[in-house]
């Protein structure tokens, strides 16, 4: 019955707004009752941060197992979001509208339970290689990681349109080419320009 909450919010969520939907209409579209998501998830807050928690487990495993050894590296952070939005196609959708959107009602839940966790990684894996000279010198981490994060984040958020107009998709193969083109683009904006030093 959790599986089942989880699914019909995302859709009444994607397709109505968050504070349209209320726990009944959620709970009647899963065939049980609001007390099955008191029961799960305290609220309807609870069951947007379960929503996300499900997403950005993975991510953040993954990350964690690179962080056992070392900061993870800029690739591994950026495939690794990538990967959670493709793999999650409601999630970009609610980001724009309920964490974006000015007054988004999930933008402190989203900064705790990803952003924040997330975006340090990357700054300080930048420092490091900029540390080591294969990222230039002149470029700011945090700003590179909101240039990095841009490139990541825009062909899923674009794709209603991307996927009609330009015949693009972010599933099986055409996600590897997606992102290798990504990482590849940031890789040249930030690389040391030769002849000028590290």
């Amino acid at each position: 019955m959790r599986a089942k909450l989880l699914t019909h919010a995302r859709k009444l969520f994607l397709q109505y707004g968050f504070d349209a939907v209320g726990t009944r209409q959620i709970a009647a579209a899963a065939g049980t009752t609001p007390a099955m998501i008191r029961y799960y998830f305290t609220d309807k807050f609870g069951l947007y941060r379960a929503m996300v928690e499900v997403a950005i487990e993975p991510v953040l495993a993954q990350l964690q197992r690179s962080q056992i050894a070392q900061v993870p590296d800029v690739d591994t952070v950026l495939h690794s979001y990538m990967k959670m939005l493709a793999d999650n196609p409601w999630l970009p959708s609610l980001l724009v509208h309920e964490v974006l959107d000015e007054g988004g009602r999930l933008r402190e839940q989203f900064i705790e339970h990803f952003a924040g966790r997330v975006a340090p990684m990357l700054v300080e894996a930048l420092r490091r290689e900029q540390a080591r000279g294969t990222v230039r010198d002149d470029i700011a981490p945090e700003l590179a990681a909101v240039s990095a994060i841009s490139l990541c984040v825009f062909p899923f958020v674009s794709l209603p349109v991307t996927r009609k107009v330009l015949g693009l998709s972010v599933q099986g193969r055409h996600f590897e080419r997606l992102a290798s083109h990504t990482l590849r683009l940031f890789r040249a904006g930030v690389a040391p320009i030769p002849g000028k030093g590290p």
